[in-house]
C-alpha cells in the first residue's frame, strides 16, 4: 500500500512530518507510545494521506502496523476539537485503504478494518497537562453512552513526557530543535537567524545530527512553514479575541438599551398608574373624551 497511493511528501511537510514518514522513526515512536520492542520496519506502513487525496487538511502521519491504525499529530496550540478532527482523518485513511484494496461496503460479510488509536503531541507555549484524554463525547449536543472516539494529547513541551522522549531519540530530537528556533527567537532574533543558530547547536549537541546535516535546506523550508502556520494560528486566535470582545461590547450595548427600554415602559406605567388614580387627572379624561 506504500507504493504511490498514500505518501507523497512536499514542500508543505514539518520536521514532525518528515521525521515520522521514516519507518524506522515511526517503529521507534509506536514502541514509546506502547511499551514495546518491535524491531521490523517492513511490517509497518506509512499510510499517510497526500495532498492529492485530501486537499482539505490531513493528518501528519498515519502508521499501520499490527492490525492497527495509528494516527499522529503535531500542535503548537491547544485545541479542544481534536477527537472530531481525528475520527474525520481515520475515516478517510480507512476509506482510502479499502479502496487501495478494492474492497466495497455493499456486501453481507462482514469487513474487519485496522484498529484505531490517534495521538496529539502537543509542544506548545501555553501551560496543559503532561496527558489529557480529550473525548469526542464531550462535543455531543445530547448524551449518548456507548458512542466515544478519544484524543490523547501528550505535552511534550517543557520537559514534558520525559520518559516518552527519552524512549524516543527522533521526537526528544524534534522537541529540542522547536525549543532552540523559540528560544532564539526570544532572545531577539529573527526566525532564518534563529533557525541557522538551532540546526547549528542541535549539531554541535549530537541532536538529529545526521538529519540535519544531511537535510538542512530542506528542514529550514521546512521550520519556516511550521513556524508560519504557528504564528498564523495565533493572529487567528488573536482576531477570534478581539472578534469576540467586539461581539461582547456590541451585545452588551444591545443588553443595556433593550433594559433601559423596558425601564421606561415600566416607568411610564406606574405613572400612568399613578395618574389615573388622581381625581384631577380622571376629571381631565371626562372632559375630554366624555368619559
Amino acid at each position: 500500500m506504500s507504493n504511490g497511493n498514500y505518501v507523497q511528501r512536499n514542500h508543505k511537510d514539518t520536521v514532525f512530518n518528515d521525521l515520522f514518514s521514516d519507518k524506522r522513526n515511526a517503529l521507534s515512536l509506536y514502541n514509546a507510545l506502547n511499551g514495546t520492542d518491535y524491531k521490523d520496519t517492513d511490517s509497518l506502513e506509512i499510510v499517510t494521506l497526500s495532498d492529492a487525496i485530501y486537499m482539505h487538511g490531513k493528518n501528519d502521519v498515519s502508521v499501520l502496523f499490527q492490525n492497527q491504525l495509528t494516527l499522529w499529530e503535531h500542535q503548537s496550540s491547544l485545541n479542544y476539537n481534536m477527537p472530531l478532527r481525528g475520527l474525520i482523518y481515520y475515516a478517510h485513511n480507512i476509506d482510502e485503504i479499502l479502496k487501495a484494496k478494492g474492497i466495497k461496503l455493499y456486501g453481507k460479510k462482514l469487513v474487519k478494518i485496522p484498529g484505531p488509536d490517534y495521538y496529539v503531541f502537543y509542544n506548545g507555549r501555553e501551560d496543559a497537562p503532561e496527558r489529557q484524554e480529550l473525548k469526542l463525547s464531550d462535543a455531543f449536543l445530547v448524551s449518548r453512552e456507548g458512542y466515544e472516539w478519544t484524543a490523547h494529547m501528550l505535552n511534550v513541551s517543557r520537559g514534558g513526557n520525559r520518559n516518552l522522549l527519552k524512549s524516543c531519540p527522533a521526537l526528544k530530537g524534534y522537541v529540542t530543535l522547536i525549543a532552540y528556533v523559540r528560544e532564539y527567537q526570544e532572545s531577539g532574533d529573527s526566525l532564518p537567524e534563529a533557525m541557522d543558530k538551532a540546526i547549528d547547536r542541535c549539531t554541535k549537541e549530537e541532536v538529529l545530527k545526521e538529519y540535519l546535516l544531511k537535510k538542512k535546506a530542506e528542514v529550514k523550508l521546512m521550520l519556516l512553514t511550521e513556524f508560519d502556520e504557528e504564528a498564523f494560528a495565533e493572529t487567528m486566535r488573536e482576531e477570534g479575541r478581539e472578534e469576540g470582545r467586539e461581539e461582547g461590547r456590541k451585545e452588551g450595548e444591545t443588553r443595556v438599551n433593550r433594559l433601559y427600554s423596558k425601564l421606561v415602559e415600566e416607568k411610564r406605567a406606574v405613572d400612568l398608574e399613578r395618574a389615573i388614580k388622581d381625581e384631577k387627572f380622571r376629571d381631565t379624561l371626562y372632559e375630554r373624551y366624555g368619559l
